[in-house]
């Protein structure tokens, strides 16, 4: 399967778990929120591939500060489950294997955001307040982006998906969680999860974020 149609695939069954309202069920919006979020990292990763062999060069700085906005905004959902969200789950809910998948992909997203930060001038801030070191700066490749996301997409796509069956409501009713401990894990998840940048830049850098647009050169 191509990578284009992976993330396709990928993000209909994230959308298909988050559309609607939010459910008023504290278990089913576990699962309810936890797509939504996917299914905006699917499309923004989908837009980058899409859009990465057509760049002009006099926009390639702004979209590689781009595509490195994606790669932060994966690393935080990821460092947010593994640090903050899945451990509140234990002791009843066993998440390891949940969080072991991320194994299977990091070490591609790792390389794609080193030749993207190659990609930048000395002293350039990107990220959630990372700034590129003094190096020499490399011409920005689309096809050769392309190449790295070929890497890793199977195994990414594949995590995204297999963690939404993790997030049953019928599992999570079954672990012997109570509604109350729940409620717990999303009030101290959300409370986390507002202190991403995302949610303090302006309305256009999110439409950036989420695939919407390209910055103007």
């Amino acid at each position: 399967m191509s990578a284009v149609d992976a993330l396709r695939t990928s993000i209909e069954k994230s959308q298909s778990k988050s559309a609607g309202p939010q459910p008023k069920d504290i278990y089913t919006v576990q699962q309810w929120e936890m797509a939504g979020a996917h299914a905006t990292l699917l499309n923004a990763l989908l837009n980058v591939y899409e859009k990465s062999a057509s760049i002009p060069a006099k926009k390639a700085q702004a979209f590689v500060e781009y595509a490195l906005q994606w790669v932060a905004a994966l690393d935080y959902h990821h460092d947010w489950e593994e640090k903050v969200y899945y451990p509140l789950f234990a002791p009843k809910y066993n998440t390891e294997a949940i969080i072991a998948e991320h194994g299977m992909f990091q070490a591609g997203v790792d390389a794609l955001k080193a030749y993207l930060v190659s990609c930048l001038p000395p002293q350039t801030p990107w990220g959630y307040g990372q700034v590129t070191g003094a190096q020499e700066q490399q011409t920005f490749d689309g096809s050769h982006l392309q190449t790295l996301v070929d890497a890793f997409v199977s195994e990414l796509t594949l995590h995204l998906t297999q963690e939404l069956s993790y997030l049953e409501p019928g599992a999570l009713r079954n672990s012997g969680l109570t509604e109350a401990e729940v409620k717990h894990i999303a009030k101290v998840s959300d409370k986390h999860t507002k202190l991403m940048v995302m949610y303090i830049l302006p309305s256009s850098a999110m439409r950036v974020l989420t695939g919407a647009i390209l910055p103007p050169s």
